[in-house]
């Protein structure tokens, strides 16, 4: 496992994504079972994304292995970051996060690990006067554990193609007050949701336009943040949030190297392009991709319409803005 800093979080990169999704469930049971030492409920703030499933599967055998987590774990709330506004009962429900933790996380830790806890999905409707109601709530809900010392909130990530946090992208000011928003799917979005959901998104006119997501600033609330990011179509992501000091709102998730107790756990295969510049900036404090590189970055935004011209201008315009390619 290769082990380095970015800023103030601890990189491990491991060879595959079962074994970064161990490493990461270790991490996280650790602070746990920390809280539980500490008489702090611990609170689980998940994201629903691929990139969790190996996190989720790992999780869960853990849980379903070690008592000692399991009593800790015991009872403890889980929300989540984003949704989609679509009903529960609606025919489009399989696409929602909701559904996604429920059925690869909540469920196998009740009836797998016999682990029970305090699941607050995020029931959004699509009815724009009742989700109103619902995210005040549910930001109430969250801003007051996040200020609560008898909590402890361990929270798990991934990170977006453009380097997204939740659905918070480039559009939103990194200073922006804590709370929920709604947010536009981007084309970089769209393209990541095709990627990740081809059985239910065949091209990216079929994505939902528009998403609710908790933002950067009420995310760096947790007490301890893990990234967890295993897919080769990352690279830019990684390297853009990781490959500098910089912290900028044209990657989001830059600004994880800030948090005080953070750690990422990536694979090989998106770390590439991270080792690769850190490797370079070792000898050459200027070192710079090279057109190979940027070529097999640009090719990551492939998608089945073809119309990705528009995010790799944008992937090489952030590139150069942390300079990392010339300008």
């Amino acid at each position: 496992m290769d082990k380095f800093k970015a800023g103030n979080v601890d990189i491990r990169v491991d060879t595959d994504e079962r074994a970064m999704g161990k490493t990461a469930a270790l991490w996280v049971a650790e602070r746990v079972r920390d809280a539980a030492k500490r008489n702090r409920k611990p609170v689980l703030w998940l994201m629903a994304a691929p990139s969790g499933f190996s996190f989720y599967e790992q999780f869960v055998a853990l849980v379903r292995e070690d008592r000692e987590l399991s009593l800790a774990l015991a009872g403890a709330p889980l929300y989540q970051f984003d949704d989609y506004p679509i009903a529960r009962h609606s025919g489009r429900f399989p696409v929602t996060f909701r559904h996604l933790l429920e059925t690869r996380f909540v469920k196998p830790l009740q009836e797998t690990a016999g682990c029970a806890l305090q699941w607050h999905p995020l029931e959004l409707t699509g009815a724009e006067d009742a989700d109103d109601a619902v995210i005040r709530s549910y930001e109430e809900q969250l801003a007051a554990i996040l200020e609560d010392s008898t909590f402890s909130v361990i929270e798990v990530k991934g990170i977006g193609m453009d380097g997204h946090w939740g659905f918070h992208g480039s559009e939103t000011p990194l200073e922006h007050p804590a709370g929920m928003m709604r947010v536009e799917m981007n084309a970089e979005n769209q393209i990541q949701q095709v990627k990740d959901w081809p059985q239910y998104f065949s091209t990216p006119a079929d994505v939902p336009p528009y998403a609710v997501t908790c933002n950067v600033a009420l995310f760096l609330k947790a007490d301890a943040i893990a990234d967890v990011v295993p897919q080769e179509s990352k690279q830019f992501s990684v390297l853009a949030a990781y490959g500098t000091k910089a912290v900028t709102a044209s990657v989001p998730s830059s600004a994880l190297k800030a948090h005080h107790n953070a750690a990422a756990f990536l694979t090989q295969e998106a770390a590439r392009a991270l080792i690769e510049f850190r490797r370079g900036r070792e000898h050459l404090p200027d070192y710079v991709l090279s057109s190979q590189s940027v070529a097999r970055l640009s090719r990551l935004w492939e998608s089945g319409d073809g119309d990705s011209a528009q995010s790799v201008e944008n992937m090489k315009r952030v590139l150069a803005e942390l300079g990392m390619i010339y300008s």
